[in-house]
């Protein structure tokens, strides 16, 4: 009986994908590690040499500041707030624990908690999650998790014009908008 590797360990089917996830791990570490060095140097010698604790303490050190700033920001990449996906995958805060997920360039969104909905298009206003999936548009109330359903373009966009809520033309795609969130001060000073 002959046995291929593949089933016996299904990990190297995806490996291009693994080996991806590991190099944006890498480096996310890296960056980490920066960051917590330059918040470090801040601390200690800004804002406690100041106020001269440092002078009364005598032995604050950087390498203690420095792992549990790390600690901080690693955990922190993990929350709702700091987790931008790894690898293929991307995620967007949208509000109230909602999140817009991509993998492999496809967005998708968890209509319900086991319904998966591929997104072409979305903007979120007034907490609205307002989308475009095949020849279908949403309107998602991201507060309460009631959602409308339309089937004509014709039909969302007089209720969206009812309602204060994005037009389909000024829907954008996932990755203008990941790109305009986490880009900016978000890649400079978060994890």
């Amino acid at each position: 009986m002959q046995v291929k590797i593949l089933e016996i360990y299904p990990i190297f089917i995806n490996r291009n994908y693994q080996m991806f996830a590991l190099f944006h791990f890498v480096f996310e570490i890296f960056k980490i590690a920066l960051q917590a060095a330059f918040y470090s140097s801040i601390v200690l010698f800004l804002i406690l040499n100041r106020i001269s604790v440092i002078n009364r303490l005598g032995e604050i050190k950087f390498k203690t500041t420095f792992f549990t700033i790390a600690g901080l920001m690693f955990l922190f990449s993990f929350t709702y707030y700091g987790d931008h996906g790894l690898g293929d995958d991307a995620n967007l805060p949208l509000g109230h624990g909602e999140t817009m997920n991509s993998s492999d360039g496809y967005a998708y969104f968890y209509l319900k908690p086991d319904t998966q909905i591929n997104i072409d298009s979305f903007l979120v206003c007034n907490e609205h999650l307002c989308f475009a999936s095949k020849n279908s548009y949403y309107d998602y109330q991201l507060g309460s998790g009631k959602w409308d359903k339309f089937n004509s373009r014709k039909d969302y966009d007089s209720y969206s014009s009812a309602h204060n809520l994005p037009r389909v033309n000024e829907f954008k795609t996932f990755y203008p908008q990941y790109d305009a969130y986490w880009n900016g001060w978000r890649f400079w000073f978060l994890p």
